[in-house]
């Protein structure tokens, strides 16, 4: 039962932003692969996690700023960046060839990674925490792929057009947005702050209901890179 908890959640998210892809569907394979080195890039994201933790609780004197650096670096940089790295294995697939498909893949690594993450928290504090997780946790890193996606999607095109300096500021940004979220979301949780807690959900409430409107608008508008389509 809690392990069913535990993924149903990005399961069913996945399953929704793959149904979207109407134009030129992924290959389920290929997405199923992104999925899965996300997850395996979990394992590496808490050892990373685990030292740089370490190095900073030794130099950084206990307080906000350390609780700000080890959430915005030690946790959402690298977090983010594995998701990245699972996500830029697919960047010269031929198989890559719209927007959206950045989308799919993107959501794929964050998804796969959230269902590790889900299961060992799930299993460690039991259904009342994949309740919560299911609403704010899965959800959040699903919203922080698309986010990712979209702009990994705009850079690889920007790229196979020529516009290779376009295409460095976004791929940029498709790692550095979502960090910011991410960082800002935990840190807010982790200072023992009513009001920033508050803030925290609210604000990861609104980033999901925009990361669902994005998927709509993105997958209703896409084109093929060598589109004439803006």
């Amino acid at each position: 039962m809690l392990l069913a908890a535990a993924l149903l959640p990005a399961i069913a998210l996945m399953i929704y932003v793959y149904r979207k892809d109407e134009v030129e569907r992924e290959p389920a394979g290929l997405v199923l692969r992104v999925f899965v080195i996300g997850a395996l890039s979990g394992i590496v994201a808490g050892m990373v996690e685990g030292v740089l933790f370490d190095v900073f609780e030794a130099v950084i004197p206990a307080g906000v700023l350390l609780v700000v650096v080890e959430y915005f670096v030690g946790v959402a940089a690298v977090e983010e960046g594995c998701k990245y790295f699972a996500l830029n294995t697919i960047r010269k697939n031929p198989e890559f060839n719209y927007v959206f498909d950045a989308v799919v893949y993107s959501v794929a690594a964050a998804l796969g990674f959230a269902a590790l993450e889900n299961v060992l928290y799930v299993f460690d504090g039991g259904m009342e925490v994949a309740l919560t997780r299911a609403v704010f946790s899965v959800p959040g890193h699903m919203a922080d792929g698309v986010l990712m996606g979209v702009f990994f999607g705009l850079a690889r095109k920007r790229e196979v057009r020529g516009n290779t300096v376009r295409a460095r500021t976004y791929y940029l940004l498709a790692w550095l947005l979502p960090v910011i979220e991410h960082g800002f979301y935990d840190s807010a949780l982790s200072l023992d702050s009513d009001a920033l807690a508050f803030a925290a959900m609210a604000t990861d409430l609104v980033f999901i209901a925009i990361a669902f409107a994005l998927i709509r608008r993105v997958s209703k508008n896409d084109a093929p890179f060598n589109s004439p389509v803006a």
